[in-house]
């Protein structure tokens, strides 16, 4: 901080505003402070702050300390083992699908289910021709 306030360009990413560390325009905390932990259950485990594996983004957005992401990522919380699905790989874009050539070499099929019962049966099989959109039902 020192340095800082003798040349703000010392340090590229820090900047010194009204006397207070900021790290590429997020507030600096030391990493052993006894507000980290207070921040974590806020932005972690209250009804405003929720379970979710955004915790770390939602926190990075406004605070910086040393070893942040290795600080949330290993807080033990059951909610978030038993959910954990952002171990699993970012979708890709949507791609086009190709247009059939011939009426219903190509279908899609959806159930619709809880229906009111009809001679006791709930649920339909919608079947879609995908190139004439001809379609067809069958009970279940």
């Amino acid at each position: 901080m020192e340095e800082l306030r003798r040349n703000p360009d010392s340090h590229g990413n820090h900047t010194l505003e009204n006397g207070i560390l900021h790290y590429k325009g997020r507030l600096v905390l030391s990493s052993s402070s006894s507000w980290i932990l207070k921040l974590l259950q806020e932005y972690h485990a209250t009804p405003m702050g929720r379970h979710n594996f955004r915790t770390y983004r939602r926190i990075a957005q406004s605070l910086h300390w040393m070893g942040m992401k290795k600080t949330i990522y290993v807080l033990a919380c059951l909610v978030c083992e038993q959910n954990k699905y952002q171990v699993c790989s970012p979708q890709g874009l949507l791609q086009p699908v190709p247009i059939p050539r011939a009426i219903w070499e190509e279908k899609s099929m959806d159930f619709i289910v809880r229906l009111p019962k009809s001679n006791g049966k709930d649920a339909i099989l919608v079947v879609v021709d995908r190139l004439s959109k001809l379609w067809s039902l069958h009970s279940s």
